[in-house]
Formats: C-alpha cells, structure tokens, sequence
C-alpha cells in the first residue's frame, strides 16, 4: 500500500492533478499506471484481468482503497473535479519518509475510513470502533498463523457485536476490516490455507517484525476481577 500511494503521490504531482471521471473515480491510465505495478494479498491480478477487458478503479479494488485513504489523510485533496497532492503529501515522496508515510496511511485506514463502506457487510462499524483493543490484543496473540476467527475469538469484544443475520459475518468483517488493511500496509502476513471442515476462510494471518516497529501501546490493567479487555 506504501507503493501504491507512493505511484499515486508521484503522478498527481508530475500530472498537476488527476482528473477525475464524472463519477469521480480514477481515469483507467491512471488506475493502470498503480494496479501494474502492485500486488494486493488475497486479491490474484491475473483473476481481475481475465474477467475484465479494462481495468476501471471499482476493479482495482487495491488501487481505490489506497487513493480514498490518501485523501483521508489529507494527502490528496479534491478540487473542481481534480486530485492534487497537498503540501504534505509531496513531503511524503522523500525515500527518507516512506516510514512516516506508512504511519499516515495506518492511522487513516483505522481511524479516518469507515470500512464497512467497502466490504458490503451489514454489520454496522463492528469491530472498528474499538480497534485499540484490537491491536494490542493482536500485538501479544498474532505470533503465530492463525484463523480469523480464532483472532476475532481472542482479539475482539464480542459483546458489543448485536445479533447478525450470519454466523460468519463477524469473522468476514474481522478478515475484511482488520487482517486484510493489516496485511495490504505490510505489517501482518498472510496464507492460503484448506480448511478441513470445509467451513471458514481459507487463510491464515499472522504479525511480522514490522507491526512491532509501528505501533506501540501503553496499557494499564484495572481490575483483576474485569472483562478479559
């Protein structure tokens, strides 16, 4: 995702601007010119390019992602119709900067998007709106690969979730607006898993060395007799 909004930052500065379609999305050159040179774990390229004749931004899911979290964090900026890089966007172009960009794009990802607008889950915001929790439970469990919903078991408040029309939403909406951002920001890794049961996702996740370096946590237990969060 770094590269990505990197490839976006450059172009909108080299272009004077993107010029958006009338229904404000990215021109296909532009969406091209990032969705051919990334990769997006969990989503296979060769799959998009096979069902679509021409790649649009609603096809390059990655692409859209990262191009509405850069204007979240004030990176990009819309104006008439057209996506300019702003004064600290272009600051972040610097190689040296690349580890202050990543920490824009994490705390806009998490706390300046609302994820369910992507992932069409009728669970409202759950478990986004406590993603502290989340993080640091993540922090001392992800050690190992596991399922999403064993990291959802552990790592999230299940009593603040309501009643659900599916069992598997609350787990789809982990996978979706916790371990696939995590993995795409390159903090978490991800694995092709078969699920003997024949039920569940078909991955695995677990933390890498670099989610230690982004974020840390200052965490006060009161209580002895509280809820485990």
């Amino acid at each position: 995702m770094v590269i990505a909004a990197r490839l976006l930052l450059a172009l909108a500065v080299e272009k004077g601007g993107l010029v958006l379609t009338p229904a404000g999305a990215l021109k296909r050159v532009d969406v091209w010119h990032v969705f051919d040179q990334t990769e997006w774990p969990g989503y296979d390229k060769a799959t998009t390019l096979a069902v679509n004749k021409v790649i649009n931004e609603h096809d390059a899911y990655g692409v859209l992602f990262t191009r509405i979290v850069l204007q979240a964090a004030g990176l990009l900026r819309k104006r008439l119709g057209v996506l300019k890089a702003t004064k600290a966007g272009k600051a972040l172009l610097a190689p040296e900067a690349a580890p202050a960009l990543l920490a824009e794009l994490f705390e806009a990802v998490f706390w300046k998007v609302n994820l369910q607008d992507f992932d069409r889950n009728p669970i409202e915001f759950w478990p986004q709106h406590h993603m502290g929790v989340i993080l640091w439970s993540l922090s001392v469990t992800a050690h190992d690969w596991s399922s999403a919903e064993s990291l959802m078991e552990s790592c999230t408040i299940m009593d603040t979730l309501d009643k659900v029309a599916r069992p598997d939403l609350p787990a789809f909406a982990m996978m979706s607006r916790v371990l696939r951002p995590l993995t795409w920001l390159g903090v978490f890794e991800s694995r092709k898993q078969t699920r003997h049961s024949g039920r569940g996702f078909d991955e695995d996740f677990r933390k890498v060395p670099l989610f230690g370096q982004l974020v840390a946590f200052e965490v006060e237990m009161k209580g002895a007799e509280g809820v485990r969060h």
